[in-house]
């Protein structure tokens, strides 16, 4: 049996390298340019913000369970987050729900606030979730640095506090989705 083994190894050789022999070669970066392109899934809640040149970074689609969790808190602040860093402001202005920010502010408002900064990078660690009184809130600790048109810097810091009823009957569809509630960042230093 020991004097077969390479017997049989020889015609097991022979056909490995028929076909590596065989294999396509991958293709070119012309062929793959004029593919039809797979069509974007659809986000939750908003799509999000540029995620580079021109192209949608979509916050990522999760069953109703987890949009109503933790992780359907994270895709609003992340796409807030995105949008600020794109200059989207319209975008970041949305996710504070169809009443706007708490403290009253227009959308040609809300963007002149950031009308000094060239760069804008927001930093938001894991943050926590609590719920009271039929509504569930997320809190998450938020750093924003802006670099100014001037070339120096400032950091905005404090918390952002998301919120969404928790499935009380008779709730609207808004009420029901995760919304910034305040974001009470306030400059540091």
């Amino acid at each position: 049996m020991i004097g077969r083994l390479p017997i049989l190894a020889v015609p097991a050789v022979a056909v490995l390298a028929l076909v590596a022999c065989s294999e396509q070669e991958p293709p070119t970066p012309a062929e793959t340019a004029t593919a039809t392109p797979a069509p974007a899934p659809t986000g939750s809640p908003t799509p999000a913000a540029a995620g580079g040149e021109g192209e949608a970074a979509l916050a990522p689609p999760l069953v109703p369970e987890a949009e109503k969790g933790e992780k359907g808190a994270r895709n609003v602040l992340l796409t807030w987050a995105r949008a600020l860093e794109n200059h989207q402001f319209a975008e970041a202005y949305a996710q504070f729900g169809p009443d706007g920010p708490p403290d009253g502010l227009s959308p040609p408002a809300y963007a002149a606030q950031f009308g000094r900064c060239r760069k804008i990078t927001v930093a938001m660690p894991t943050g926590t979730m609590e719920g009271a009184a039929g509504s569930q809130y997320y809190t998450a600790p938020t750093t924003l640095t802006c670099e100014l048109v001037t070339g120096t810097s400032e950091q905005w810091k404090g918390d952002v506090i998301l919120r969404r009823i928790n499935d009380i009957p008779g709730a609207t569809p808004e009420q029901l989705r995760w919304h910034i509630e305040s974001a009470e960042v306030t400059p540091s230093g």
